[in-house]
């Protein structure tokens, strides 16, 4: 997250993530499940003001968002100031727009970068006295995916997501990304993978590694996501959408998370932008085409 502040109001840009590695090891006892996520923020950016008020009210608007997002209290952004405001006993409230340009259910973590950046920046504007790891505790509650963005590089998560470890500066990477007009639902992705799942259990030690070295190609044969798996069996349109990247050279395609974006990790920005202008040509005017680097 990048904060700014103007004359009345404070301006947050917040990140998209892709998932380099996701592996899921079963559901817990709390109904969550055992992941291990390494995720990278990308430079896509949704923007988000926040202006402070007198009174406890927390007004919303959100624009460019598609009929998914929720305008209400079922908004993660809403979510995470009430429960700010309930975990602090802080009698403080907001006037908050937030423009969206991170495409929803696609699986690059919109929502969980906007709450995750609200309850930052009303941290810092209420000047609350709360350190990062309370904070990233309330995080967590609101989406496994919201701890990863208190972290400007790439990082790994453990347990179901609230346990955090950067790993550093990682070497530049560039991605094409292509999301369809359909979404899929998080939780139905969740609740579909143990039953698929082969139990052959993978681990991000070697991504890591390859990623201290630099090497490009070797680095994207160690991209995994286990979320692919259901993905493809409940979302017929999988196969179809991976096959308009396979048709070009790049070093490796994953999708996103629970999806429904896809990556391509190419060689440098040139190749990106080439791949990118020919799946325009190609795939239906509902998709986005975007191309994006760490």
């Amino acid at each position: 997250m990048f904060l700014y502040k103007s004359e009345t109001f404070w301006t947050a840009y917040t990140p998209a993530k892709i998932n380099l590695f996701f592996e899921v090891y079963g559901k817990r006892n709390d109904g969550f499940h055992e992941i291990t996520s390494l995720a990278v923020p990308i430079r896509l950016f949704d923007t988000l003001i926040f202006e402070p008020t007198k009174n406890e009210e927390i007004e919303f608007f959100c624009q460019n968002g598609s009929a998914d997002i929720p305008d209400n209290e079922n908004n993660l952004v809403i979510r995470a100031i009430r429960l700010l405001q309930k975990r602090t006993g802080v009698v403080r409230g907001a006037k908050i727009r937030l423009f969206k340009r991170i495409p929803s259910q696609s699986g690059l973590g919109g929502g969980s970068s906007d709450a995750a950046a609200a309850i930052q920046t009303a941290r810092h504007v209420w000047n609350l006295k709360i350190p990062d790891e309370e904070l990233i505790a309330i995080a967590a509650e609101i989406g496994s995916d919201c701890p990863i963005f208190f972290h400007q590089h790439a990082s790994i998560s453990y347990g179901r997501g609230e346990v955090i470890r950067a790993i550093g500066v990682i070497p530049k990477l560039h991605f094409v990304i292509l999301k369809p007009c359909e979404g899929l639902s998080t939780a139905t992705v969740y609740n579909q993978c143990m039953s698929c799942h082969d139990l052959q259990f993978q681990y991000p030690e070697k991504l890591i590694a390859e990623l201290k070295q630099g090497d490009l190609v070797r680095i994207g044969r160690c991209f995994f996501n286990r979320l692919e798996m259901p993905a493809q069996i409940i979302w017929h349109p999988f196969n179809q959408l991976k096959k308009e990247l396979e048709q070009f050279d790049c070093l490796t395609i994953r999708m996103s998370g629970s999806g429904t974006a896809f990556y391509g990790l190419c060689r440098n920005h040139r190749q990106a932008k080439f791949v990118a202008g020919q799946l325009r040509q190609r795939v239906t005017k509902n998709s986005i085409i975007l191309v994006t680097s760490n």
